[in-house]
């Protein structure tokens, strides 16, 4: 097993421990959010419009399955970016895989994005696509770099 202190391996800059920190509470932020999910108190429900309150409440057990991968694949990346480990790679490409997923049949298996238009829609599912894509390209520059493991190490 590689050790960070590894001859194959170079020394990231310090902007990318603060990213790998930033990515870390992103990825932490998703868990709370997925954990309060399921906790949603009727008084928010009774806050939601009708159609919000149809499509949340319509929501299949499998998506939940789908939203936890892609949310613990997420931190498992950003431990990884932080151990300097190359397992970050596919734990962020799982994530980015499970993002689309999820949003994916939201929007359009849910007809979401038909029901209550882009604007309440896209904007909070497009920002974590764009972390998602950059979490991966992050950790492949990051290999690529040696700053992490090339393989599992």
């Amino acid at each position: 097993m590689e050790s960070p202190e590894s001859p194959t391996r170079s020394t990231p800059p310090r902007w990318f421990l603060v990213v790998s920190i930033v990515a870390l509470v992103w990825t932490l932020l998703g868990l709370l959010s997925f954990i309060m999910d399921p906790l949603t108190s009727e008084a928010a429900l009774a806050e939601m419009t009708e159609v919000q309150r149809e499509i949340f409440e319509s929501r299949p057990t499998w998506l939940f399955v789908v939203y936890g991968i892609s949310v613990l694949s997420g931190l498992a990346g950003a431990i990884g970016l932080l151990m300097r480990r190359g397992w970050a790679v596919p734990a962020f490409a799982v994530s980015l895989a499970f993002i689309v997923i999820q949003f994916g049949y939201v929007l359009f298996g849910l007809n979401a994005l038909g029901l209550l238009g882009p604007l309440e829609t896209l904007p909070l599912p497009l920002v974590i696509l764009t972390f998602g894509v950059l979490l991966l390209w992050l950790s492949l520059h990051a290999r690529r770099e040696g700053w992490i493991g090339s393989h599992a190490g």
